[in-house]
């Protein structure tokens, strides 16, 4: 004997709308959107999206995140705003006209105007050691610009620091072993590229994962007291020394060289790379 269906309970959640099904690929939503998988995956790595994952790890897209998307690429391609700005901008929902707030593009600039002054060095005097005009090292101090990550360390050693202290990260508690989801991530807000210490103890390694998106690299090149040691976990890399030796490394590859040459990396394949960088002394 058939029975009728019986109505849903009022407790049970309805059937979901076609704007929260979590039914398109990552390669749809990128054309739509109007950029690359990879910097879609690449926000994700920053929490700026959380897409719906399948018992196989893919990733399925729903039209509501499609709008996120959008909504992201807008606000990094409209202002001068970083990744911290943009995500508490989407969880805020605030209006697009609203500017960022100087706390989330000028806590950095902040402490290298403090960091100069303690110094006694004026805007002249850093800006002619970093070999940059002195109104764009105010915007920088002001908040209204994002330095690459080689104007960063430039900065940082200008100042008699290292990149981790400019950026203002605490002092960690000393372990032996770090696991892999206990990693310090450096808040570099610097698109492309994330930096992970794989270290949380006194030591003279200063050992880190570096993961780099095609089309990304460090900047400006970089140049510090110490040696480099680095090995190629996945993709590839382009490390360019005094700026004119190029060297390809790919996944396996290993490269040593004295870190007072200056040096560049740049990800000119077309997967993500990740390297693990090794500096002694810590000086990056």
């Amino acid at each position: 004997m058939s029975s009728a269906s019986s109505p849903s309970s009022p407790d049970e959640p309805g059937p979901r709308s076609a704007a929260d099904a979590a039914i398109l690929k990552i390669g749809h939503v990128a054309s739509i959107v109007g950029v690359s998988t990879a910097r879609i995956r690449l926000w994700e790595q920053e929490r700026l999206i959380t897409p719906h994952r399948t018992d196989s790890g893919q990733r399925m897209f729903s039209m509501q995140d499609v709008k996120r998307l959008e909504k992201i690429r807008k606000l990094l391609e409209s202002r001068s705003m970083t990744v911290v700005g943009v995500r508490q901008a989407l969880d805020g929902d605030i209006e697009d006209d609203v500017p960022p707030s100087e706390d989330d593009i000028g806590a950095i600039g902040a402490r290298v105007k403090e960091l100069r002054r303690r110094n006694r060095m004026s805007l002249r005097d850093l800006s002619q050691e970093i070999a940059i005009s002195p109104s764009a090292l105010s915007a920088f101090e002001r908040g209204l610009s994002k330095p690459s990550i080689g104007r960063i360390t430039q900065i940082a050693h200008a100042l008699g620091t290292t990149t981790p202290e400019l950026l203002g990260m605490p002092a960690s508690e000393d372990r032996m072993i770090v696991r892999a989801d206990e990693r310090e991530v450096l808040p570099l807000e610097v698109e492309g590229v994330r930096i992970e210490n794989l270290y949380q103890s006194s030591t003279v390694l200063q050992s880190q994962m570096v993961t780099i998106e095609p089309g990304f690299g460090s900047g400006e090149p970089m140049t510090h007291a110490g040696e480099e040691f680095l090995t190629v976990v996945a993709g590839s890399v382009e490390i360019v020394l005094d700026g004119v030796e190029a060297v390809f490394l790919a996944t396996g590859d290993s490269m040593t060289f004295p870190s007072t040459r200056p040096h560049t990396y740049a990800n000119r394949g077309t997967v993500t790379a990740r390297v693990v960088w090794v500096n002694t002394p810590p000086t990056f």
